[in-house]
């Protein structure tokens, strides 16, 4: 296990950029998991990732992480590269952050960037802009090295993560 994230960053950002599209899972109030596809731009800040998605607060959602911020993102790609992301899951609510979140994905070329508004997410101004911020704890990637290879996950986590 890497005592830095800056081992897993290179690959990390390039596969997560590669896949654009993950699923996320979060957990019902039975402890069942529930799963969509979301569009996170991951960064790394302070040398720690961290991911950002501009979603729909929808009931379900809200409800899930409510009761457990916990959500696990999942990328796969035809190419077999994998990455995973246990993380902590947090609505933005501050204009600043929301302005800062709407420039990322503005300003990051697509596919991986796009323009909100013409999602229909609004702007950082409008109450329906709801940012949700990704901190893994744990990550786990993958770079397929070809069949018949030792296929073995590196891992990395956050400091104090068990």
């Amino acid at each position: 296990m890497a005592e830095s994230f800056a081992a897993f960053e290179e690959d990390f950002l390039h596969i997560t950029a590669d896949i654009v599209w993950c699923t996320l899972a979060t957990v019902d109030s039975k402890g069942r998991p529930r799963s969509r596809v979301v569009h996170p731009i991951f960064t790394v800040t302070d040398g720690q990732p961290v991911g950002w998605v501009l979603t729909v607060r929808t009931p379900v959602k809200t409800s899930h992480l409510a009761r457990d911020q916990h959500v696990s993102c999942s990328y796969w790609s035809p190419k077999q590269n994998v990455v995973y992301a246990d993380c902590l899951a947090t609505w933005v609510e501050d204009l600043a952050t929301k302005r800062s979140v709407n420039e990322l994905f503005e300003s990051t070329p697509p596919p991986l960037g796009y323009n909100p508004v013409e999602l229909g997410l609004g702007v950082p101004e409008d109450e329906t802009f709801t940012p949700l911020r990704l901190d893994p704890w744990r990550v786990q990637v993958l770079r397929f090295a070809g069949w018949g290879e030792t296929l073995v996950p590196r891992m990395w986590k956050a400091a104090g993560a068990s």
